[in-house]
């Protein structure tokens, strides 16, 4: 990319960071972001940039590695599902592109930890069964290769509170955007995400190519695990409705077992 491109786009482009969750939807949102006509977000979806997951940030070699293939548009996006466990990023972020927005995705916790533990013995990293995971609590195994974050973090990446609690202390509130995988995905109501992108919502619809395990995966699992799991996010889900004003009764035990 020339130099005069890039110092343009120094000055035009806005910059949007979908920072997460893993198996809770971010997949279809990154495809309902693409079909904008203002949005052009990184290729391939897969794998993903993590720029910021490494120390020495800077724009424009953030600008010439991530969006190097990337449309002249008015907002440039990146999925990087990694980025809210590790709190050192939030600050990365803050300093290569202060004005960025943040779109953090969340799923019940419960069935966002089930999906993420069976995508992980789908991919050949998981050996345990769901009684040796979340009940007895036994080692995970041994990792042949590199992975940038912990696979087995089934729980800790539910914690949505304590994850996000750094992006706040950073980023001005209205610089983040919570969604709720439930209510955003069971409507199809996207215009939450148009108004704080500021673009106009240019006729897009539902796209089932990007959608991923994310539908309910509740209904073969024993109810002995279920309360255990919904007992330890109890805590972390008040803390979030609390923090960020949401309405999360859909993610209790009783509800979950009697819908």
């Amino acid at each position: 990319m020339s130099r005069i491109k890039l110092e343009s786009a120094l000055v035009e482009n806005e910059h949007l960071v979908i920072i997460g969750a893993q198996r809770s939807g971010s997949t279809m949102l990154y495809g309902i972001l693409d079909q904008h006509p203002e949005i052009s977000m990184t290729k391939p979806v897969r794998p993903e940039p993590k720029y910021f997951l490494s120390g020495d940030c800077n724009y424009e070699d953030y600008f010439t590695q991530v969006f190097k293939n990337s449309k002249n548009t008015t907002w440039l996006g990146e999925k990087s599902t990694s980025y809210y466990e590790l709190s050192d990023v939030a600050q990365r972020i803050k300093q290569t592109i202060p004005n960025a927005k943040l779109i953090v995705i969340m799923r019940n916790p419960v069935e966002r930890a089930i999906s993420n533990y069976r995508f992980s013995v789908k991919n050949g990293l998981e050996n345990r069964s769901l009684k040796e995971v979340f009940i007895d609590q036994q080692p995970p195994p041994l990792l042949s290769s590199d992975i940038s974050v912990d696979p087995f973090n089934y729980l800790g990446r539910g914690e949505y509170y304590t994850l996000l609690t750094p992006y706040y202390e950073v980023f001005d509130r209205d610089q983040i955007l919570p969604l709720i995988f439930e209510d955003l995905f069971e409507q199809n109501s996207y215009d939450i995400i148009w108004r704080y992108l500021g673009v106009r919502s240019h006729g897009i619809i539902h796209d089932a190519r990007y959608k991923n395990e994310s539908s309910s995966v509740n209904d073969d699992i024993p109810l002995e695990i279920l309360e255990v799991l919904y007992n330890h996010y109890d805590s972390h889900n008040a803390q979030l409705q609390a923090h960020l004003d949401l309405d999360l009764t859909n993610w209790n035990f009783d509800y979950a077992i009697n819908k």
